[in-house]
């Protein structure tokens, strides 16, 4: 099996990680000089790459072209490092954005981790472990990242502290479905912790015979995500990545799951929660879905649109962090600012971190934040109300 490698310096591979950040709307930590702040990514075409960045920050940072500026991103779980030239400012597509030079060496800045392989999880299914401590109790857990050495785990509880459950050092038996006929079953000790993650390093104890059909497995799926990376990597740059995503699949419209008002917009990817919410608050409300791909949002609302202002029949917006190709924040900021809605825009997730969720979602112009997984229906149907009821009542 190939070790992540400490550098990564091939162009194509470079490209494909910026390709898939702009994608997602990942944001990079930009640094110049004494200024840092992180920005969305917007495009890359070979020759220079493009963040959201207003003219009036890149004044305040005194940013000329040709100057160096220190750049941090993540790709599918893996920190990297990089230095680039700024290329000078431009509006693209109406947003006013920084240019930089394509970074011909990304640096891993995470070595330490046991994390030689992180799957997309568009193309390979999350798995399922389960791992002991010395107290012989039973922990759920899911893969994160696949090593040569070890593997990081995160917890399928979130309420549970991992710090609680595990010591630095503490043996552990870990047990990871891979296949129908495959299953990884090893002794392990605790490496290092993070964020609801543990790392899990091997012992010595742990068969070898067992552990080289583990890394064949790894490696046959290294090959399909290399090729699947491949067969979505465009050449020509980032614009004609998304130009063939929207003719494969056209910019989808809105749905309507219960037709009645005051009538709900959700944006989200997530058919199944889309459905699981429309059967809660059909008595109440009406329900629209959209995933959203990108563009205006009220261009693709349809049957609930038009009318002056284009939101039409739409009461309220909520915004999933389930998102196909956008942040939610990045999106809320778009709707709020942008689109000028005249709703009240409230973001929805999960209840972890809540409180924080709740400042951003309010800084990017939200009027709250939703906890709505796990799914407790009187508390949202509460909470739709009294927001519908304090801006009608306005």
């Amino acid at each position: 099996m190939a070790r992540a490698a400490a550098l990564l310096e091939d162009d194509t591979a470079i490209r494909m990680a910026l390709q898939r950040l702009c994608l997602a709307g990942a944001r990079l930590d930009v640094a110049y000089k004494a200024q840092r702040a992180a920005y969305p990514m917007l495009t890359e075409d070979g020759e220079r790459l493009a963040f959201r960045m207003p003219f009036d920050e890149v004044a305040a940072w005194g940013l000329k072209p040709g100057e160096n500026l220190a750049l941090k991103l993540k790709d599918r779980g893996l920190e990297y490092e990089c230095v680039v030239a700024c290329s000078g400012q431009e509006v693209l597509e109406g947003v006013e954005a920084c240019l930089a030079t394509v970074p011909r060496i990304l640096r891993r800045s995470d070595m330490h981790r046991l994390a030689d392989f992180i799957p997309d999880q568009t193309h390979l299914k999350p798995h399922a472990a389960t791992f002991t401590n010395t107290r012989n109790a039973l922990i759920d857990g899911q893969v994160q990242s696949f090593g040569e050495e070890g593997l990081e785990l995160v917890l399928r509880n979130t309420k549970h502290d991992i710090r609680e459950l595990l010591r630095m050092g503490e043996e552990s038996l870990l047990d990871v479905p891979l296949t129908d006929t495959l299953r990884l079953r090893a002794p392990t000790t605790v490496a290092y912790f993070g964020e609801n993650l543990v790392g899990l390093r091997f012992t010595r104890q742990a068969d070898a015979g067992m552990l080289g059909q583990y890394r064949e497995w790894i490696q046959d799926q290294q090959v399909i995500q290399a090729q699947q990376d491949t067969d979505d990597f465009s050449p020509r740059g980032f614009h004609e990545a998304t130009a063939r995503i929207n003719r494969a699949a056209a910019l989808p419209t809105v749905k309507v799951l219960v037709d009645r008002d005051p009538m709900l917009l959700l944006l989200t990817e997530k058919e199944d929660f889309a459905r699981r919410l429309a059967e809660a608050l059909s008595r109440k409300f009406g329900l629209a879905v959209l995933d959203h791909i990108k563009g205006p949002v009220k261009a693709q609302l349809g049957p609930i649109g038009d009318g002056a202002d284009g939101w039409g029949r739409t009461r309220m917006v909520l915004i999933h962090n389930q998102l196909r190709l956008a942040s939610p924040l990045e999106l809320c900021r778009q709707v709020v600012l942008q689109e000028g809605c005249p709703v009240p825009v409230i973001l929805a997730g999960t209840e972890e971190d809540e409180a924080m969720k709740r400042h951003r979602a309010v800084s990017a112009g939200a009027v709250d934040y939703l906890a709505m997984e796990p799914f407790r229906i009187l508390a949202i149907l509460r909470k739709l109300d009294d927001t519908l009821k304090l801006f009608e009542g306005a």
